[in-house]
């Protein structure tokens, strides 16, 4: 090898170390960022055997939604709900039952999503037989503001 190969070959390495060590300085030098916590979609509680009671204006129990869990989220203030049971009363009315393997709760607590296995089940009654109704997703608008 002659002694300009070695010279060239030395050089490279040298921009290559140096390179290395511009790089190594950048990353070091950089502040930390720190993130908003508002800004993530982290949970701040959740509930076990969760349960709410919907009353209408007169009292009487409009609905009452029933989950093994529910998680809420504070940046959307969304709720998730795990195997969520709704059982919804309207005078004069057998009441119908709707659960779910999941279900998601609005901002606003006027509306659920049910998902995954969803039966609903109108008890028989004077007015009717009653019957059994089965789907993957569900949404039901609820009339009042209970859930917040």
């Amino acid at each position: 090898m002659r002694l300009l190969e070695k010279l060239l070959i030395v050089g490279i390495l040298i921009l290559f170390a140096a390179f290395s060590f511009w790089l190594q300085m950048g990353i070091e030098d950089r502040p930390e960022r720190e993130e908003d916590p508002r800004a993530r979609h982290d949970p701040d509680y959740y509930i076990e055997n969760f349960t709410t009671t919907g009353m209408d204006e007169t009292g009487h129990p409009r609905y009452v939604l029933k989950a093994e869990r529910l998680v809420h989220y504070p940046d959307d203030n969304t709720a998730l709900l795990d195997k969520p049971c709704l059982t919804q009363f309207e005078p004069g009315e057998a009441p119908t039952r709707t659960c779910a393997e999941s279900g998601w709760v609005s901002p606003d607590g006027e509306e659920v999503l049910l998902d995954g296995n969803v039966r609903v089940v109108q008890e028989g009654s004077a007015a009717g037989a009653g019957g059994v109704a089965t789907t993957d997703r569900m949404r039901i608008r609820l009339k009042d503001k209970a859930l917040k």
